[in-house]
């Protein structure tokens, strides 16, 4: 056996607080080596004291591995636990409507047309979803986000068992918690549109439990292959998990043996990424269209401090939470300092290769959740609560392992129960609060609006808050205000034209239409809510236009048609018509809106 000095020096130091398994995957040597030195240099009271740590360990991987249902059921205490705290903290958020995204994913889509998830075949399975609630339930809030919290419950269970394969169970118990109620996971779980972060995270930790269990029993390593491809069929972000794989065994197993093992994880990422990196242009140009955001490169030596740093400041005190980050402008002594905080970050992971590899792999496994995200191009937000969801793991389970530390003390235990309990209800406070902010869009965009005052995004939304409510004069500032902000924002300018049709100055709204379809020309609404004014002024041949410029950029869309049916009937062109409602009902057969129509063409009674 060949352990140099400091490697001795460091088993006899730690021989009484950590298990051989851990000490061995610290100093990257084997457990045997390990255990070799022990029994020759080692106390009886260190050498009893690392068994009964060992075969702790070994039975809490075997009996998971051969017997899972007996380990749940001697576990049922701490996932009721769980399950409490989940409910508890966001039985408030069922009732929340539709807001946001959700509209343009699910209201103003054929949600009903397989069509729908197999334009996206890189990440279907959350349209799939989608597609089957709605025909459980139609466009019913509740239904479409309860599977949003099923899978946030699942993912803290799944929490709570991997941590369990690394240590003590009520350590594990303490992160799991955490994870449970965290408000920075409000707007994963809440909103329905940000639901795919939570359900990627489900099967990632699935296939990443298996894949640890594997090595008791091989068949596990299929079920984690399979449950890895559900979880990149989920999200589009989820393709640098693979590393985790890799980091593991660096960590803890063998790079070396086990290379093939690993593979497999990277090769399926691989296809993934291939379809991923289609979608830079395609919402590069979305966003710089119709979501406002410029179609240029971020600075990584910006981004990716005030990333990093932002969402390690949301972890440790969840103030200022919002859909829209947009405060991102800083002073040179607050850029300097979160650089500093990020070295000094980085530099601990590094430091954590050497001294405990535990801190080391899941203080990485944070940076690479969010590898997708920070990256120069402007396909996505500096910052967005939702991307950091499965990240936050990371720092959960290295703040786990300095419970194990105290839970260890008679001294500390009693202290550090208190302390972990109390944080977990005030935790479970603010998420309760939050979900208030996301019962619907009168609650949302007011308070994003207290957080993000520079926000074009927010203004746009307050502007139809307003118009909603009547207020048209605050509702056109709004509006302006959002232009004036991000100049190329083609919903605020259609926007913009519908305060002012709302006002009766169509002329104007007219103008703004045509400002929106200049920057988006795929925006139906303005065609549609062009076509309808001169359809007011009885000017049937300009509508007509309109509408099938509109039906050029967006030829299944249906809202149009209708339109375009219905100024043929009024034209007196009722073949036309026809036509139009019984191409309807080809991409749409249930369309009772065509159907109508058509019984009303043959009794003379359409309008």
């Amino acid at each position: 056996m060949s352990l140099n000095r400091s490697q001795k020096k460091y088993i006899k130091k730690n021989s009484r607080n950590a298990s051989i398994f851990q000490m061995a995957a610290t100093l990257g040597v084997t457990e045997d080596e390990v255990r070799w030195y022990l029994g020759h240099n080692g106390s009886r009271h260190e050498q009893k004291t690392l068994l009964g740590k060992e075969q702790k360990t070994e039975i809490n991987w075997n009996e998971i591995a051969s017997h899972p249902l007996n380990w749940i059921k001697k576990n049922l205490l701490f996932f009721g636990i769980l399950t409490l705290l989940v409910l508890v903290s966001y039985a408030n958020a069922l009732g929340n409507a539709f807001v946001s995204d959700d509209r343009g994913l699910l209201i103003n889509v054929p949600i009903w047309d397989l069509h729908y998830f197999l334009a996206s075949p890189h990440a279907f399975l959350r349209p799939l979803i989608y597609i089957i609630v709605y025909k459980l339930g139609g466009l019913n809030p509740f239904l479409f986000r309860l599977p949003n919290i099923l899978f946030h419950l699942g993912v803290v269970w799944l929490v709570y068992a991997v941590l369990s394969t690394f240590i003590q169970k009520r350590a594990a118990l303490a992160a799991a918690a955490l994870f449970a109620v965290h408000p920075l996971l409000v707007e994963s779980v809440t909103w329905i549109s940000g639901g795919g972060h939570v359900q990627y995270s489900f099967f990632f930790l699935l296939s990443f439990l298996f894949y640890i269990l594997s090595s008791q029993r091989s068949r596990y390593y299929f079920l984690s292959l399979f449950f890895y491809t559900l979880m990149l069929i989920s999200s589009e972000k989820a393709v640098s998990l693979a590393v985790s794989f890799f980091l593991f065994e660096l960590s803890f197993g063998s790079v070396w043996k086990n290379w093939r093992k690993v593979l497999p994880y990277f090769i399926l990422s691989s296809f993934w990424v291939l379809f991923y990196l289609r979608l830079f242009v395609a919402r590069a140009t979305l966003f710089g269209g119709q979501q406002s955001i410029d179609p240029t490169l971020y600075n990584p030596f910006l981004q990716v401090p005030i990333a990093i740093t932002s969402y390690l400041q949301l972890l440790f005190w969840p103030d200022g939470l919002t859909i829209y980050h947009s405060e991102m402008i800083f002073s040179q002594a607050e850029y300097i300092l979160r650089v500093f905080i990020l070295i000094g970050f980085l530099g601990f992971i590094i430091y954590s290769f050497k001294r405990n590899r535990f801190l080391f792999f899941w203080l990485s496994f944070f940076i690479i959740t969010l590898l997708p995200t920070i990256n120069p191009f402007v396909h996505a937000w500096v910052v967005a609560e939702r991307y950091v969801y499965l990240g936050t793991l990371g720092v959960f389970a290295s703040l786990a392992w300095v419970f194990e530390k105290l839970f260890e003390s008679h001294r500390t235990k009693t202290i550090a129960v208190t302390g972990i309990t109390i944080v977990v209800i005030a935790l479970s406070i603010r998420t309760i609060t939050r979900n208030a902010d996301w019962s619907s869009e009168d609650t949302l965009w007011p308070a994003t609006a207290r957080t993000s005052p520079s926000s074009a995004q927010n203004h746009n939304n307050l502007g139809d808050y307003y118009g909603r409510h009547g207020d048209l004069v605050n509702s056109v500032a709004e509006f302006k205000r959002a232009i004036e902000l991000r100049p190329n924002y083609a919903d605020a300018y259609h926007n913009l034209g519908n305060a002012y049709r709302d006002m009766g100055k169509l002329n104007e709204a007219i103008v703004q239409y045509q400002k929106a379809l200049s920057i988006n020309p795929k925006l139906w609404q303005s065609y549609q809510n062009i076509a309808a004014i001169y359809y007011s002024q009885n000017k049937y041949s300009k509508a007509l236009e309109y509408l099938k410029i509109g039906l050029e950029a967006n030829p299944q869309n249906i809202n149009l048609l209708a339109a375009q049916g219905v100024v043929y009937a009024k034209a007196g062109d009722k073949q036309k018509a026809q036509e139009v409602f019984l191409k309807i009902l080809t991409i749409d057969p249930n369309n009772q809106f065509a159907k109508q129509a058509l019984l009303q063409l043959q009794n003379n009674t359409l309008q």
